[in-house]
């Protein structure tokens, strides 16, 4: 993987998106990482597991070390990356991969055990199916319960169903309790036009390159979506290597998500 090199405004990492992220990052606000963990724990969505590591694996760390508690909660159980592998029903994969995203959250440090929601992968439902109102439900109850005081979601353009489900999920859940939102890119940054799409949005910048060399171990958890641990699928789905250059970024960057409280 490529290194990032100083934590200057016009520092590159080779990675998708890099020149939206160059962009993006000379017209973001710093938010430093100190008060970031002062304002109180954080929940951290997830669309499936592993998109938390690859996107906010880094922040998670940095703000888990600087005494932020931070939260996870799953979408969806990422039973569909492999389907009809011979040998992997749906639920052994989905078991797996739940047992890959706790050792992932356990090497990025001091972050509590995850809530699975338990969405079906790749068929996200509505904003009105009783299946998302129960869950605005139960997020918005965990998030009282363990004093959230900040949401991150993936960012609701994202190319993928899940990961714009996941980003709706959020913004009703911020609404309700009253708290910010940000929203974390994955997928995101292989879009040619994505800082033409988010140029009406607020963009906040945090240094966590302290949080890369765990989220580099926490990305390598997730060994069913590096390829060698399920064969035969109808499709093989592997995380591309330049996807895994986004671990080499110093700086974490969130899009703020107006009016969410």
């Amino acid at each position: 993987m490529a290194r990032g090199g100083s934590l200057g405004r016009g520092s590159l990492v080779v990675a998708p998106g890099h020149r939206a992220w160059s962009r993006l990052l000379r017209r973001a606000r710093p938010l430093p990482v100190h008060e970031a963990a002062r304002g109180g724990p954080w929940l951290v969505l997830a669309p499936h597991p592993d998109d938390e590591s690859l996107g906010c694996g880094a922040l998670m760390a940095t703000l888990a070390a600087a005494g932020s508690p931070i939260h996870t909660a799953f979408l969806t159980d990422g039973a569909g990356s492999h389907p009809d592998a011979p040998g992997w029903s749906a639920r052994r994969i989905a078991g797996v991969r739940a047992r890959e995203a706790a050792a992932a959250l356990h090497q990025l440090g001091g972050v509590r055990p995850a809530l699975h929601l338990g969405w079906p992968d790749a068929a996200p439902v509505a904003p009105g199916d009783l299946l998302f109102r129960r869950s605005v439900a139960r997020l918005s109850a965990w998030c009282r319960r363990h004093g959230v005081t900040r949401l991150a979601v993936t960012w609701s353009g994202e190319p993928h169903c899940d990961h714009e489900a996941a980003a709706m999920l959020a913004q009703a859940v911020a609404t309700r309790c009253g708290i910010p939102l940000y929203q974390y890119l994955v997928w995101g940054w292989t879009l040619p036009d994505l800082a033409d799409r988010v140029r009406g949005m607020a963009v906040r910048s945090l240094v966590t390159a302290a949080g890369r060399p765990r989220q580099h171990r926490a990305i390598r958890c997730h060994r069913t979506q590096l390829g060698g641990r399920i064969a035969g699928a109808r499709e093989n789905f592997r995380l591309p290597r330049a996807m895994l250059r986004l671990a080499d970024r110093p700086i974490t960057l969130l899009l703020e998500v107006p009016n969410a409280s």
